[in-house]
C-alpha cells in the first residue's frame, strides 16, 4: 500500500516537496506540496509534441521519461529533456533531511571524455558544499548530502525499477537502495537542498552541471524514466525506508493527490463606515468599501477581519508598476503559480510568478521592466465585491519566456534589500505543522495578507519573532512558511 492516503497526511509527516510527475503533457513538472515548480528543458529544442512524449505512464501512475526522443546517439543527446527547478525563493538549510526519488534505468549515455559512462539523477542545494548529489561515473555510484557521503559499485541493471533514498542528520548520512541499506557516512549539522542566492542557476532532476556556463552538462543526462521526487525535513527511518520501497512497481507513494482546500470564514464584530487606507508595510494601498465603515488606526488596519461573515475566495494577483517608465500599471490576474521570500533588512526579498499565456502581455511587460514586481492577495464575496491588498514587492530584474503547448509562459522575478522590520502582533491561522530546528521555529500555515518580517505571531502556543516569511502558492495548494532564524 502506499505510504500516505493523501496530501495532508504526508506534509504532516515531513514531507515538504514532492514531484508526482502526474501531467500528462506540456514542460510544467509541479511540486504539488512546496510548490517548487521544474520545467523540462532541453538543449536540443524540442518540440511542444516532444516535450509531451516525455510525459508517460507508469507501473504506479504516471512519469517522465526524459531520454524519449533520443535515438541512442551519443552526439544527440541533447534530445534528451533535464528538470530544471525554478530558482528556489529561499536558502535555508535543514538540519535533518530525506531525499527519495523512483528511476527506471535503461542505460547510461557514453562519456566521450573520459571513456566511461555517466549519469546524474539529482543535483541540489547547487551553489552550496552541502547539497545533495546522485550520480555515476563509470563503475562508481557516489552520493553526497551536507558534504559527507561515499562511493559504491554502480548496482544498477538495465531494464530495472529503483528506489533511491538518501537520509541524513548529526548522527549519519546513508544511502538505501529498493528499501536496504547500501552504503552510510559520518553525520553532517546541515543539508541544502535549495540553490544558492549567490548564483543564477537552479537545481536539476536528471542532470548535474560544474562548469557555472549552461543550465546543465550534456553528458550527466539520464537515459531513463523519474517517477516521483520527494524531499523530506526529517530523517526517515529505516523501517518507513523499507515499507515505502515498491520499486516503481505497485502504487504511488500518495494514493489521492487531490488538492487541499479550505474554506474562510470571516468574523465581523465592528461596524465599519466611509473609506479607510489600510496600511501593509512598507506599502499602502486605498481602499473603498460600499458598506459602512468606522474604524482609523495608525499603522496596518486588519480590514480582513471586519468583513461580514461569508465565505470567500482567495485571489492572488501581479501587478507590475509602469510610473518608472510613464505608465499606468499593469494588473494580470490568473497567474498559475509564485512564490516569494519576504524579509528585511540587508537580507534579500524574493519574488519569482508565472504567468500563463503571455504572448497577451508581452509587449506590456517588456515596456516596463523598471517597474516593481507586486504581489496581490484579495478576497471576493458572494456579493461579487472583490477587495486586494498587498502582499509583498520586489525590484523587476529578470523574464524567462518558455514556450508551451499552445502559448508561451512567462517567469518573472527580482530581489529588493533594505526594506524596513514590521511592527505588530498577528495570530497564525490554520497551522499545518510546525518545526523546531537548531533551536529555531518554523510554522506552516495559511497565508497572511498582512504579516511582515519583524511582526511578532503566535503559533500553537508559542510566540517568536518573524524573521522572514516563504510563500508558495500554485494551482494545487497555497500555504506560507515562517520562521525566525
Amino acid at each position: 500500500m502506499a505510504k500516505y492516503p493523501d496530501l495532508l497526511a504526508a506534509q504532516s509527516d515531513g514531507l515538504i516537496h514532492f514531484w508526482a510527475m502526474e501531467e500528462t503533457a506540456g514542460t510544467t513538472v509541479a511540486d504539488i506540496i512546496g510548490g517548487w515548480n521544474g520545467q523540462c528543458i532541453a538543449l536540443g529544442g524540442l518540440t511542444p509534441a516532444e516535450f509531451d512524449a516525455t510525459a508517460v505512464v507508469t507501473p504506479a501512475g504516471h512519469g517522465r521519461d526524459l531520454s524519449a526522443n533520443w535515438d541512442g546517439a551519443y552526439a544527440n543527446r541533447n534530445r534528451i529533456a533535464v528538470i530544471q527547478l525554478a530558482q528556489s525563493a529561499q536558502d535555508s538549510k535543514l538540519s535533518e533531511i530525506t531525499v527519495r526519488l523512483r528511476y527506471f534505468h535503461r542505460t547510461k549515455i557514453w562519456d566521450t571524455y573520459s571513456s566511461m559512462r555517466s549519469l546524474s539523477l539529482l543535483m541540489l542545494g547547487r551553489g552550496f558544499p552541502q547539497g545533495v548529489y546522485l550520480d555515476v561515473f563509470g563503475n562508481d555510484f557516489d552520493y553526497l548530502a551536507g558534504s559527507q557521503g561515499a562511493t559504491i559499485t554502480d548496482p544498477m541493471v538495465e531494464g530495472q525499477w529503483y528506489d533511491f533514498v538518501i537520509v541524513g542528520d548529526s548522527n549519519s548520512v546513508d544511502l538505501y537502495i529498493n528499501g536496504s541499506l547500501a552504503a552510510s557516512a559520518p553525520g553532517a549539522s546541515e543539508f541544502a537542498i535549495y540553490d544558492s542566492t549567490s548564483t543564477a542557476d537552479s537545481c536539476l532532476i536528471g542532470a548535474s552541471d560544474w562548469d557555472g556556463g549552461d543550465p546543465y552538462l550534456d553528458q550527466t543526462v539520464i537515459d531513463g524514466i523519474i517517477q516521483d521526487v520527494g524531499i523530506w525535513n526529517k530523517k526517515l527511518s529505516p523501517a518507513e525506508i523499507s515499507a515505502m520501497a515498491t520499486e516503481g512497481v505497485s502504487e504511488p507513494l500518495i494514493t489521492n493527490i487531490a488538492p487541499i482546500t479550505y474554506e474562510v470564514e470571516l468574523d465581523f464584530t465592528l461596524p465599519i463606515t466611509a473609506e479607510f487606507a489600510a496600511m501593509a508595510n512598507p506599502a499602502e494601498a486605498s481602499l473603498d468599501f460600499e458598506f459602512p465603515i468606522d474604524v482609523s488606526v495608525s499603522g496596518y488596519q486588519d480590514w480582513v477581519a471586519k468583513l461580514p461573515p461569508v465565505e470567500v475566495q482567495e485571489l492572488y494577483r501581479l501587478v507590475i508598476t509602469g510610473s518608472r517608465n510613464g505608465l499606468d500599471d499593469l494588473v494580470i490576474g490568473g497567474i498559475s503559480s509564485w512564490q516569494a521570500t519576504n524579509q528585511a533588512g540587508s537580507r534579500s526579498a524574493y519574488l519569482q510568478a508565472v504567468i500563463p499565456a503571455a504572448d497577451q502581455y508581452m509587449a506590456a511587460i517588456a515596456a516596463r521592466q523598471d517597474g516593481d514586481l507586486v504581489i496581490q492577495k484579495g478576497y471576493k464575496l458572494l456579493s461579487g465585491e472583490t477587495y486586494f491588498e498587498e502582499i509583498m514587492r520586489a525590484f523587476f530584474q529578470d523574464l524567462q519566456p518558455a514556450a508551451g503547448r499552445y502559448s508561451r509562459t512567462l517567469t518573472v522575478s527580482g530581489r529588493r534589500r533594505w526594506l524596513p522590520f514590521s511592527q505588530g502582533h498577528r495570530v497564525l491561522k490554520a497551522v499545518r505543522w510546525k518545526t523546531t530546528q537548531n533551536g529555531k521555529r518554523r510554522v506552516f500555515c495559511e497565508i497572511d495578507l498582512f504579516l511582515q518580517p519583524g511582526m511578532t505571531v503566535d503559533a500553537l502556543g508559542e510566540t517568536f519573532q518573524a524573521d522572514f516569511i516563504n510563500y508558495y502558492v500554485n494551482e494545487n495548494d497555497k500555504f506560507c512558511e515562517v520562521g525566525e532564524r
